[in-house]
């Protein structure tokens, strides 16, 4: 076999091999996982009465969001959003919430859910369109205040 033969076979099989560790770390393992988690009330310090407890409801959830300005989409880019908050990661379009809500300790129930209002989705993007926006989700016009659920299609509209 000439060089330039030997060198063409070279940087084949270099070109393949990078392509092929790519291909199976996205297949493998791309660090994101999508899948959701179940809610939980945690409560500390955990042997303490009720009224020496702090507790927090806590989960982590996914929707779908979509950005539409007359008509015309805008794309939602992974690594948007606040952490703390709605947020997207690995995927376009792909709403990620995880965090921490506060619970009364006797009750065990959520008193306050607005963290999860479709209209914080536009404050935590900090989406930069005019106007009001007009929120539909899976496919039913909600109002601002509506508590988005795991799974939800949830678009956003400006006019």
């Amino acid at each position: 076999m000439n060089n330039q033969l030997k060198s063409i076979v070279i940087i084949f099989l270099a070109v393949a091999a990078i392509i092929g560790f790519f291909w199976i770390a996205n297949f493998l393992g791309s660090g994101e996982k999508t899948q959701s988690e179940k809610p939980l009330v945690i409560c500390q310090p955990q042997n303490a009465p009720p009224e020496k407890q702090r507790c927090n409801w806590t989960t982590h959830i996914h929707a779908t969001v979509k950005v539409f300005k007359n008509g015309t989409e805008i794309l939602v880019r992974f690594e948007e959003g606040k952490l703390e908050g709605q947020h997207t990661h690995s995927e376009p379009n792909k709403l990620h919430w995880h965090g921490l809500i506060p619970v009364d300790p006797k009750t065990k129930e959520v008193a306050d859910w607005s963290a999860l209002e479709v209209q914080k989705i536009v404050a935590d993007f900090k989406f930069s369109q005019e106007g009001t926006p007009k929120f539909i989700v899976n496919g039913k016009e909600v109002e601002p205040s509506y508590i988005w659920k795991d799974g939800d299609v949830i678009e956003i509209h400006y006019e």
